[in-house]
């Protein structure tokens, strides 16, 4: 299955899988300021590069 052309929907995916951890942090509650911030961009940052590799 090829996935180059699936390249900008999964970055969306990822994107989107980030704004809710953050809004979950700082909006919700859920984890501390500090937290959300590593979560987020953790999020962000493993996202992207696992598309890159994946998406080729």
């Amino acid at each position: 299955m090829k996935l180059s052309g699936k390249k900008k929907p999964l970055m969306g995916v990822v994107g989107g899988a980030g704004v809710v951890a953050a809004l979950a942090g700082f909006v919700g509650g859920f984890m501390s300021p500090t937290t959300t911030i590593v979560v987020a961009f953790g999020i962000w940052i493993l996202g992207a590069t696992l598309v890159n590799l994946i998406a080729d």
